[in-house]
C-alpha cells in the first residue's frame, strides 16, 4: 500500500521546501507558515491531494528557521508526525537545514569498533538523572552537554562521562531522548522539582527532547547538542543505544496521527475504544502498512542522521512480528554490528493476536536479544515485593541461576540481556533494603555485591542501571517515571560513601573483560567447557569450572548463597574435579583472583592452607593451573 509513498515530511533546500503529508480520508489540508514559534502571523498555502492519499505543496524561497503546522479541513491544527525539528514544547514543527546541526568533526568522527557478541556491557541512564544533582560537578547539569563534560568530579572522584570511561562499560543505553510530551521544555522550569519524566510518552518521534538542550527555543540547538553527546561517547569508545517507544503515543484521540487519519494509526477494541496493551491508554497499530512505514522511516533516520549504534524496543510485544522483521532486516543490512534488543512483553491485554506479538521466541527467529525476566527473578526474586531469589538465600532458584549462568534460558547467549533491575521497579539497593529491612548497612552491601557478581560472571549480555555500581537509592519508589527530580537524580556523594563497593563492581567488569571465558557465544562450547560440581555441601552453593585452554588451565567459580561461611577442602574439591579432569593432586595450584574485596592475587598450595573459606553470600573466582606430569581430559 505504501509503495512509492516516500519523502513524507519536508524536503528542504535554500531554493524551496516541499511538504508532504499522508491523510487519504481528509479532503483539505493547508500548510500554515509562521515566522517564529509563538507569534500568530502566518501565511496559508493550500496543498494538492494526490491519488495515493498524500497532500503536498512546494513553497519557494529559503524557509530555514521558519515554523509550520498543518491545518486539517479548517478545523484542526497539528504538527507534522515526520517533523525533524520543532519549537518549544512541540507546538510547531520547524524548518531547518540539518547540515547546520552537525558539530565540528561530526562527519569524520570515529565510531567505536565492533563489539563481539556477549562482550557488550550495557549501562542504562537517563540524561537528566545523571548530572542534574549539584554533586555531579558539571556546568550544564541534567543536559546533553552535561554528560559531555570531561574533568568533572566529586571529592576527587570522577563523575559524568569520565565515570563511564573509568567504570569500563562498552555501551550506554539512553532512556528516551526523542521529544516527549509531559515535561515543560522552558529553561526556567528545568530544575523545578516536579518537571520530570522518564520520557515514555512520545510526541514527535524524530525530534530530540528539548528540555535537555541549553537553548530549547532554538530548534537546531537540541539536535547539535545531542549529536555532540553521541560523538563524545563515541570518542570515549562507548557505543550509543537509543531507547525507542513505537508501541504507543502520549496523546491518542487528539494526536497528530489520529487527526490526520482518524482510527487508522491505533488499535481499536470492538466498541471503538483504544486498545491499551501499553498501559498508557493506546497502542500504535504497527501492523498497518503506513504505521509500519513510519516506524521504519524513523529508525532509518536515527541510524543515519544521528549515527546510533543500537536500539532498545520498549514493550516490543506490541510491535507485530512482521514489522520487527522489517526493522531488523534493515538495521542489520545497514550496520553489521548494530545492537538490537527489546522487552518481550506487553503491559496489559491487547487486540493484537498472540501469534503476531513479538514475544519470547522472536529472539531466535530474528537473532536479536531480549530482556531475560527469568534470569532477573531467579537472582533477586520478585521486583517490588519481599520474595527472595538465589542472591538472598532462596535455594529454590539455584537451578534457575545455574541455567542463567550457562545462558540456557534461550538458545544462544547473545540473545539474553541479563539484568537484575532496569529503570522499572525497585532499584537493586531498595529491593535489598525492603527484603532485609532489619539488616545492617553492611549486610545490604553484601547482598548487592553478591547479586552483581552473579550477573557479571554469567554467560550472556550484562545490563545495569545507572547508579547500581555505587548503591543508588530511589527511596523505595518502584515506578518513579514522574516522581520529583529529588527522587530520580543521582547523588554522586554515594560514589564517595560507597567507594569500596564501586571498586568491587569496576573489578567485576575488569574480570569479565579480561577472561573471555565469561563471554562465550557458542552454546556447544559453553556446554563443553563449563562443568558444575556437586560438592555435597550446603544446598545453596554453586560451584563450577570453566575450561580455558588445552594446557589444562581453568577458572573455578564459587557462588555461596548460604547464610553461613563455607569451608571447602582443597583435596575434596580436587576429588570432585577429577570426575572431569584427570588430575594428579600434586600437580595443581589454585590462585585466588577475585573475592568479596574484588580483584586479588593469592596462591593456594595443596597443603598450606589445605582449605579455602567462602564468606556468606559472596563469590570467589580462582585460576586453576595444572603443571608437571598432571594432565586433563577436555
Amino acid at each position: 500500500m505504501y509503495k512509492g509513498i516516500d519523502n513524507l515530511g519536508i524536503t528542504y533546500s535554500p531554493a524551496e521546501t516541499k511538504f508532504r503529508v499522508w491523510a487519504p480520508e481528509r479532503k483539505k489540508i493547508e500548510v500554515l507558515l509562521y515566522e517564529d514559534w509563538k507569534g500568530e502571523n502566518k501565511e496559508v498555502f493550500e496543498m494538492d491531494k494526490l491519488d495515493d492519499g498524500v497532500h503536498q505543496c512546494t513553497i519557494k524561497g529559503d524557509l530555514n528557521g521558519k515554523y509550520y503546522t498543518y491545518l486539517v479541513e479548517t478545523l484542526y491544527e497539528v504538527t507534522d508526525p515526520y517533523s525533524v525539528a520543532s519549537s518549544l514544547d512541540s507546538k510547531r514543527s520547524a524548518i531547518i537545514d540539518l547540515e547546520e546541526t552537525n558539530p565540528e568533526g561530526w562527519g569524520a568522527h570515529k565510531i567505536p569498533p565492533r563489539i563481539w557478541k556477549c562482550e557488550e556491557i550495557i549501562y542504562e541512564l537517563h540524561i537528566k538523572d545523571f548530572t542534574v544533582h549539584p554533586s555531579s560537578g558539571v556546568k550544564h547539569r541534567g543536559k546533553y552537554l552535561g554528560l559531555c563534560e570531561e574533568g568533572t568530579s566529586y571529592n576527587g572522584l570522577s563523575t559524568g562521562i569520565d565515570h563511564l570511561k573509568e567504570l569500563g562499560i562498552t555501551c550506554v543505553h539512553l532512556m528516551p531522548v526523542f521529544d516527549f510530551f509531559t515535561v515543560i521544555e522552558d529553561r526556567k522550569c528545568f530544575y523545578c522539582e516536579y518537571n520530570y519524566n522518564w520520557g515514555y510518552d512520545p510526541e514527535l518521534y524524530n525530534v530530540p527532547e528539548g528540555s535537555y538542550a541549553t537553548d530549547p527555543e532554538d530548534p537546531k540547538n537540541r539536535i547539535l547538542e545531542l549529536k555532540t553527546l553521541i560523538m563524545k561517547l563515541h570518542e570515549a569508545n562507548i557505543k550509543v543505544i537509543m531507547d525507542v517507544v513505537y508501541n504507543h503515543t502520549y496523546l491518542a484521540e487528539n494526536s497528530n496521527f489520529n487527526i490526520l487519519y482518524p482510527g487508522y494509526y491505533y488499535r481499536l477494541n470492538e466498541d471503538g475504544s483504544f486498545s491499551n496493551g501499553s498501559g498508557c491508554g493506546n497502542e500504535l497499530a504497527t501492523e498497518k502498512p503506513m504505521v509500519r512505514k513510519f516506524i521504519l522511516d524513523s529508525v532509518k533516520f536515527w541510524l543515519e542522521e544521528y549515527k546510533m549504534d543500537g536500539f532498545r524496543f520498549d514493550l516490543m510485544a506490541l510491535i507485530d512480528k512482521d514489522t520487527m522483521k522489517e526493522i531488523v532486516a534493515y538495521l542489520k543490512g545497514a550496520k553489521r554490528d548494530v545492537i538490537i534488543y527489546g522487552e518481550p512483553w506487553a503491559a496489559g491485554p491487547t487486540v493484537l493476536p498472540h501469534d503476531k506479538m513479538s514475544i519470547k521466541g522472536i529472539q531466535d527467529e530474528l537473532d536479536i536479544a531480549i530482556f531475560n525476566g527469568d534470569y532477573r527473578d531467579a537472582v533477586k526474586g520478585d521486583s517490588d515485593g519481599y520474595i527472595r531469589g538465589f542472591s538472598q538465600g532462596n535455594m529454590k532458584h539455584k537451578i534457575d541461576v545455574e541455567t542463567g549462568i550457562i545462558a540456557r534460558f534461550y538458545e544462544f547467549p547473545h540473545r539474553s540481556i541479563n539484568y537484575i533491575n532496569s529503570h522499572d521497579n525497585l532499584i537493586l539497593y531498595d529491593k535489598m533494603k525492603k527484603v532485609f529491612g532489619s539488616g545492617s548497612e553492611g549486610e545490604i552491601v553484601m547482598y548487592n555485591k553478591f547479586a552483581l557478581s552473579i550477573l557479571f560472571t554469567s554467560q550472556g549480555v550484562p545490563f545495569i542501571h545507572a547508579g547500581n555500581e555505587f548503591l543508588r537509592t530511589k527511596y523505595m519508589h518502584k515506578n518513579s517515571y514522574n516522581s520529583p527530580v529529588s527522587v530520580n537524580q543521582i547523588d554522586w556523594s554515594l560514589k564517595d560513601r560507597n567507594l569500596n563497593f564501586y571498586n568491587y563492581v569496576k573489578d567485576l567488569i575488569k574480570i569479565r573483560k579480561t577472561y573471555k571465558e565469561f563471554t562465550m557465544v557458542n552454546p556447544a562450547e559453553i556446554g563443553r567447557k563449563i562443568k558444575f560440581l556437586d560438592m555435597g555441601l550446603q544446598s545453596n552453593l554453586i560451584v563450577y569450572t570453566i575450561n580455558r585452554k588445552i594446557t589444562c588451565e581453568s577458572l573455578l567459580v564459587i557462588h555461596n548463597g548460604n547464610d553461613s561461611e563455607v569451608t571447602i577442602q582443597i583435596s575434596n574439591l580436587i576429588s570432585h574435579m577429577r570426575y572431569w579432569y584427570n588430575i594428579k593432586p600434586e600437580s595443581i595450584t589454585l590462585t585466588e583472583i577475585f573475592n568479596n574485596d574484588g580483584i586479588v592475587q593469592h596462591r593456594h598450595d595443596l597443603t598450606d592452607p589445605n582449605e579455602i573459606y567462602i564468606q556468606r553470600f559472596s563469590t570467589y573466582i580462582y585460576e586453576i593451573a595444572v603443571y608437571g606430569d598432571g594432565y586433563c581430559i577436555i
